[in-house]
């Protein structure tokens, strides 16, 4: 099981990349004040595994505790698992161990810091954590520069309870940085500023921007759990809830759906995640019921490689079958359609006629002689006509084809500011707000309340 879910996590890794990319700069403005009387539309995205929407609103992201640039080498493993105790949004939650230094969270992308009214995330750790939310800020003053303010907050997750980390309150420290030499500007204009909310920036610099939001956990390497991320910006509000994988089981069609008593025939199965990814490593179980019974029973527990499973069946009555994959921690589970597959009473019955013929003739001799002079013989008994082989019976018809394979792996961190334009000369003039965390969250689940994920790191470029 452990290897299946590692290819199917890595298989949706890919859409999971962290990248703290371009935010698109708006134009100056006059100062806009973050209006929390609004009611925003409220919604809830379900995420599977590591699989999060498309987009820049949000990602996971790995980052330098100390540093945003700067983090310890490592290779983040992802869990999946239930709880701890009630998790705040559906049944499942998001694992981490990391080994300290770094910090791993939510990362969200802001057209509108003005506009940005929560981002964060709800932890649990049973010793508890630490961990730091950066934040970024663009002033209407550099947005043809690739200069942003970072802020910098530190956080604490207490042991043993579900707490919400809730960035857009805190008060951070703030430094200019110039991400296409991902270092801080050290000119005059670029004095420090006093301590503040994103909501003070907007003032301070009088006029609204682009930015980002990353709290990450896990700074002193205590485990910890994340749920129910938030990000509310621009009369939206969505709360997206970590899950265990969608699987679907399937039953492929059978050689024969007729057989005679005894006879073998081989079943097969599916079994893919919900990206389409073929699983391996894991096991389904291929349930029986004979026919004019009720309830299911275990005939057969088959391994599952490159998502195909295949059983060989020798029924004596007519029985059906189906596939299941059981649930556990990481994946969800699943039932495929069920076949039936008829059983014949004699050997080949399958390709022979589908009625018996006549046991005895038409008709006996005359239990007595006539009167004539001689007995006359009775005729022969005439044999009754013999019947007609019936056609075998039409396959069910299977899947037409099987899902291919999601791409799997990781990708390498930027080093490259990621703005519109590449850093150096011939670059746009428009600068993206991204202190780019960047690559790929690649998960790899194992079996424990959790499924390993493999996490690469958030780069900012």
């Amino acid at each position: 099981m452990r290897a299946g879910i590692q290819q199917s996590i890595a298989a949706i890794s890919a859409a999971a990349c962290v990248v703290l990319a371009s935010g698109a700069a708006v134009p100056a403005q006059a100062v806009v004040p973050t209006s929390r009387g609004v009611v925003a539309e409220q919604s809830t995205v379900v995420v599977r595994g590591l699989a999060f929407p498309a987009g820049r609103a949000m990602r996971l992201g790995l980052v330098g505790c100390e540093s945003v640039y700067d983090r310890v080498a490592e290779t983040p493993q992802a869990m999946i698992g239930t709880g701890p105790a009630t998790a705040p949004a559906g049944e499942r939650s998001l694992r981490y161990d990391l080994v300290g230094g770094n910090a791993l969270g939510p990362l969200s992308y802001v057209s509108s810091v003005a506009q940005t009214r929560s981002a964060g995330l709800t932890a649990y750790a049973a010793e508890g954590t630490t961990g730091v939310v950066w934040a970024g800020y663009q002033e209407p003053a550099d947005r043809h520069t690739g200069r942003v303010w970072f802020g910098r907050a530190e956080v604490a997750v207490p042991a043993g309870r579900w707490t919400r980390i809730e960035a857009v309150d805190l008060t951070y420290s703030w430094t200019k940085w110039d991400m296409y030499d991902q270092a801080p500007v050290a000119d005059a204009s670029s004095e420090a500023v006093p301590d503040g909310t994103l909501a003070d920036m907007v003032v301070r610099h009088r006029g609204d921007g682009a930015g980002f939001v990353m709290s990450g956990l896990g700074c002193d390497g205590n485990e910890f759990a994340m749920d129910a991320l938030r990000l509310e910006t621009a009369g939206t509000a969505t709360t997206y809830d970590l899950e265990g994988l969608a699987t679907t089981a399937s039953m492929l069609a059978p050689p024969a759906n007729r057989v005679a008593a005894g006879q073998p025939v081989e079943l097969r199965g599916a079994l893919v995640d919900s990206t389409g990814a073929a699983m391996s490593g894991v096991t389904m179980i291929l349930e029986k019921r004979v026919v004019g019974t009720t309830g299911w029973a275990v005939a057969q527990v088959v391994e599952v490689d490159g998502g195909a499973a295949v059983a060989e069946v020798a029924p004596e009555k007519a029985t059906s079958y189906r596939w299941r994959f059981a649930e556990r921690p990481m994946a969800e589970g699943s039932v495929s359609r069920a076949v039936t597959v008829e059983v014949a009473p004699g050997p080949g019955a399958g390709d022979g006629p589908t009625e018996a013929p006549s046991e005895g003739p038409s008709a006996g001799p005359a239990d007595e002689p006539s009167s004539s002079a001689g007995p006359s013989g009775s005729a022969a008994p005439s044999a009754s006509a013999a019947p007609s082989a019936s056609a075998g019976q039409s396959q069910s018809a299977g899947p037409s084809s099987s899902p291919s394979q999601g791409a799997g792996g990781s990708t390498s961190p930027s080093t490259s500011p990621s703005g519109s334009a590449s850093a150096g000369a011939g670059a746009s003039t428009s600068a993206e707000v991204d202190p780019t965390p960047s690559e790929s969250v690649t998960a790899t689940p194992t079996t424990s309340p959790s499924a390993s994920a493999t996490a690469t790191s958030t780069d900012p470029s």
